[in-house]
């Protein structure tokens, strides 16, 4: 698969924004006889508040996945409640060992207690535990509930994950309802490296599990980082999106981590220059990455310059990532506002971006559907901030989603596939 680095600018005076684009080419994530294997765990939370609709959906989910895997693949299963164990696997999936997982599935049931950091972390050993030649190695983790046995403290679940993501093992996770701890899951996601999903209703589960394992076959590059290296008269870089970054010697470099194919993956510099410069150059763009099978990647090293006539097409490119990251960071104030009962503050953050957009859409030719977008965000957020507590809920889970990849370089939230109403049995 290649990996396309590519570039667009736009000139605010003494500061130039740059939204660097990662794109990933040759798979669509159907995972065909040339795809990535995977080393995967499903680490399912099967507590009392799970039973019904919403443990048979996650049954549902893991037969369709294990349905999708192969003799190349090595899946393990991982049930919690107040305590955790691995029920399958780890082991490829050949017809004699699907049969077996379809019959534990058949006998699961759910149990009492949410031991979230025991499910996780024998998720993560049963993938670090064996070897896959080439495989990408992920962990996906379904919970209804917050953590109430084991480790329960967010910020160390965020950085056990972020040290097992540096070796090489990543987390996404996925939250069902209305009671789950979605700022622990979000961090613990975008720290691990992996996606974060909203779950709604339990129909939606197997979708949700179906477009993890898409994105993960799509995944073409791994481990990979852009560098911005400025040009002599800069005076600072910084990087806009919410994505680890370091300074280096002579530059920022931002780490990306896996990147798959569909929509590229964005990174929006702010470079602040000496006021009165006169040269066209910016800086150069530097991209380092593995291969999907883990090999040495390709080096890709692209000069950073503003057009000697600035054009429309790219400037308002840049405009709209820059809006979305505005939106997405004032949602996520307004909703720690309003967690801390300070109303008013909440209700300027909204109104702060609502003006940003409005001033941006006056001045600039930007597309009228994609700025409708943006005011319709921040007006939902409005109305569940002057709503009820559950309409509030559903709201914030929903625009957290989004606003969290938003800020991680994905420009929309993953579509889901229409889910049905066949609930399943457990």
């Amino acid at each position: 698969m290649a990996v396309v680095l590519s570039y667009r600018v736009a000139e605010a005076g003494s500061k130039v924004y740059v939204l660097a684009r990662v794109a990933i080419g040759g798979d669509d994530g159907t995972g065909g006889a040339d795809r990535t294997p995977v080393n995967l765990a499903l680490v399912v939370d099967q507590s009392s508040s799970m039973r019904g609709p919403r443990f048979a959906q996650a049954v549902r989910a893991v037969r369709e996945v294990a349905s999708r895997l192969d003799a190349r693949d090595r899946l393990a299963l991982v049930l919690f409640d107040g305590t955790a164990r691995v029920a399958f696997g780890p082991a490829p999936l050949s017809d004699d060992r699907r049969a077996e997982l379809a019959e534990l599935l058949d006998a699961a049931r759910t149990g009492i207690g949410t031991n979230l950091a025991a499910g996780w972390k024998k998720g993560v050993e049963a993938v670090a535990s064996g070897f896959v030649r080439g495989a990408i190695a992920r962990v996906v983790l379904l919970t209804d509930g917050q953590p109430s046995v084991g480790i329960t403290d967010a910020s160390r679940l965020a950085e056990l994950a972020e040290a097992e993501a540096a070796r090489g093992v990543t987390t996404t996770c996925m939250g069902i309802g209305e009671t789950f701890d979605d700022e622990l899951l979000g961090e613990i996601a975008r720290r691990g490296g992996g996606g974060f999903y909203f779950l709604e209703r339990p129909e939606s589960i197997p979708a949700a599990f179906g477009s993890e394992l898409a994105g993960v076959f799509a995944i073409g590059a791994r481990q990979a980082e852009l560098k911005l290296v400025p040009d002599e008269d800069v005076v600072s870089v910084e990087v806009l999106h919410r994505l680890p970054a370091r300074p280096a010697g002579d530059g920022l470099v931002v780490h990306l981590g896996d990147v798959a194919g569909g929509p590229p993956r964005q990174v929006l510099f702010c470079v602040h220059r000496e006021p009165g410069t006169a040269s066209r150059r910016v800086g150069t763009l530097a991209l380092t990455c593995r291969n999907a099978d883990g090999s040495p990647g390709d080096g890709h090293i692209l000069g950073v310059e503003l057009p000697p006539v600035p054009l429309h097409e790219d400037a308002a490119a840049v405009i709209l990532e820059r809006l979305r990251l505005v939106v997405a960071s004032a949602v996520d104030e307004a909703w720690a506002r309003r967690g801390h009962r300070d109303r008013r503050a909440a209700d300027g953050a909204l109104a702060r971006a609502r003006r940003e957009v409005a001033d941006a859409r006056a001045a600039h030719r930007l597309d009228p559907a994609a700025v409708d977008e943006l005011l319709d965000d921040i007006a939902r957020a409005e109305r569940a901030l002057a709503g009820g507590a559950a309409e509030r809920e559903r709201a914030r889970r929903g625009l957290r989603e989004r606003s969290q990849l938003t800020l991680l370089g994905h420009s929309s939230v993953r579509p889901l596939p229409e889910a049905d109403d066949d609930t399943g049995a457990e």
